[in-house]
C-alpha cells in the first residue's frame, strides 16, 4: 500500500472501467481520476491519512485501492476498499480494511470509523461484517443511498 502517484493514473483509469467498479462508483473520466489522485494527496498532506493504491506483493501490479477518507458532510472518517478482478477473492479487501481500521482507531482522535456501502453491494457488506462493523444508519452519499457501517474504539 502507498499513497497514489501521477504514474498510477493509467491503472486507476482502467480500474474505473471495470464493470463491478463502475456499478459501485459510477463511470469516471480521466480528469475525475486525476482529481481523485489530487484529493488523496491533499488528504495525506492536510490530515496525515488518506487513500492508497494496493499493489500485489508478488509482482507489484496494481490491484485496487483502500485507505481512509474524511467526509466533511458527516464529520466522519471512512475506511474503504475496492479491488480489481485480479485482486478479488483473495481476502485482500478484508486485509486492507483491517489494517486501516486498526491504524485509524489507534492513531486518530475519533470515536469510530465508517464504511459507506451501497445497499446492493453484498461483497463489501460481507467484508464490513468480517471486520466486526455493524450498520449505524442509512444515509445518502454523493446522490446515492448507502448503509453506513461503523466500528467503535
Amino acid at each position: 500500500m502507498r499513497p497514489p502517484e501521477d504514474a498510477d493514473l493509467e491503472d486507476l483509469v482502467a480500474f474505473h472501467d471495470d464493470p463491478l467498479v463502475r456499478k459501485v462508483f459510477g463511470p469516471a473520466t480521466r480528469d475525475e481520476v486525476a482529481e481523485w489522485i489530487a484529493i488523496a494527496r491533499r488528504g495525506w498532506k492536510q490530515r496525515g491519512h488518506g487513500r492508497v493504491v494496493l499493489l500485489d506483493r508478488e509482482d507489484g501490479a496494481f490491484i485496487g485501492r483502500s485507505g481512509l477518507r474524511h467526509w466533511p458532510e458527516f464529520d466522519e472518517v471512512e475506511v474503504g476498499w475496492s479491488l480489481t478482478s485480479a485482486g478479488r477473492g483473495r481476502g485482500l479487501a478484508t486485509e486492507a480494511g483491517r489494517f486501516w481500521l486498526d491504524w485509524g482507531l489507534h492513531e486518530l482522535d475519533i470515536p469510530y470509523l465508517t464504511a459507506n456501502i451501497a445497499p446492493d453491494n453484498t461483497s463489501s457488506t460481507a467484508v464490513a461484517e468480517r471486520l466486526g462493523m455493524a450498520p449505524l444508519r442509512e444515509d445518502v452519499l454523493q446522490g446515492g443511498p448507502v448503509v453506513v457501517y461503523a466500528l467503535s474504539r
